[in-house]
């Protein structure tokens, strides 16, 4: 073990925000060793998780972490459960190794608006953590947001209407399509089913959707559509405190998502409905009133909270408490992330 011990009394935990998120925990001296911090996070995993699940978000600053391997080690360290695939997920994202992808690919003019991770699925991640290897140049933070105050910003008729009716999310993803592959080359959007479950094989693809119990079905030129019917809140497993815990709002590609000519070429490219990358319904499949997830929208950016990166920074969040985007940024950024269950 090393000099440091693993105690808490050699870090100070301080925040950056009046929102109290993340949790912001640093080293009292510099010159801390990889050791050390790994030190911390074995010994201190039940004080780290009792913070998560009061803040939502633990920002571990100062320590020195340098590439994905350390980014993995760390996690492990910690140790609030086991590695995750991305398996159903469609953001466009590069997998480093057996646990780490890139947060994103998505071009950087276009922001992510906050969501939990997977919550349209129902083994979804109880955590999500990310690494900056790299901090833009401008701009390009990872959003934040309280799900718990969220849900209280949610207008009461829009709230029991998601809640009493449910959500049905529907996505189409394509085999081989030299259009497709075109478009993606241009700007990452639109994942193969090979991409999304990790495999080329049809009957391991199968075998994925019904342990993840997701709906399917081959449709028109060896395309996969596949569904989940979620609910629109959910009740933290340990605290019992509820969360508004959907993305509906980008399942709706509308000009409020994407912008007014991202739109435009959406309708336009994506006129065959086999071919629509998402869709979202009531359970019922009745539609959702645009107008309802503009509110949400608007809920969402009125709750959004910003910290710039800095290099080396490993962030850890409750997936259910904490939602998470990507603003818009300019030069170099990488950032990781890693899941777990």
């Amino acid at each position: 073990m090393s000099m440091w011990g693993g105690k808490m009394s050699d870090f100070r935990s301080t925040f950056i925000n009046q929102e109290q998120l993340p949790l912001v925990i640093q080293p009292f001296h510099k010159g801390i060793s990889k050791t050390a911090f790994l030190d911390l996070l074995a010994l201190q995993k039940a004080t780290f998780k009792g913070q998560l699940s009061k803040y939502g978000g633990i920002l571990f600053r100062g320590f020195p972490l340098c590439h994905a391997d350390d980014f993995a080690m760390a996690v492990r360290c910690l140790g609030l459960g086991h590695f995750v695939d991305y398996i159903g997920g469609d953001s466009p994202r590069n997998k480093i190794n057996e646990a780490v992808y890139t947060s994103t690919e998505a071009p950087p003019s276009i922001k992510i608006p906050l969501h939990n991770e997977l919550s349209f699925v129902k083994y979804y991640p109880k955590n999500i953590y990310f690494f900056c290897e790299i901090p833009p140049q401008a701009k390009g933070e990872t959003l934040l947001a309280d799900a718990r105050k969220v849900l209280k910003g949610i207008n009461p008729a829009v709230k029991h209407r998601f809640i009493d009716k449910g959500l049905r999310y529907v996505s189409c993803y394509y085999h081989r399509s030299w259009i497709m592959d075109a478009l993606n080359k241009l700007q990452p959007s639109h994942k193969t089913w090979i991409q999304v479950f990790e495999t080329e094989c049809k009957k391991q693809v199968e075998q994925k959707c019904q342990e993840h119990e997701f709906a399917y079905k081959w449709t028109k030129n060896d395309w996969l559509e596949i569904s989940q019917e979620r609910p629109a809140i959910l009740s933290h497993p340990d605290t019992g405190e509820q969360v508004w815990f959907n993305q509906a709002h980008l399942y709706d590609f509308s000009p409020k998502l994407l912008g007014v000519w991202r739109y435009v070429g959406a309708k336009l490219f994506y006129c065959r409905k086999h071919t629509k990358l998402h869709q979202i319904f009531y359970a019922n499949h009745q539609p959702i009133p645009r107008a309802d997830l503009y509110h949400v929208m608007d809920v969402l950016e009125a709750q959004t909270i910003t910290f710039p990166w800095q290099r080396g920074d490993l962030l850890v969040l409750d997936n259910v408490l904490a939602m998470h985007g990507r603003a818009t940024f300019k030069g170099m950024r990488r950032v990781l992330t890693a899941m777990t269950s």
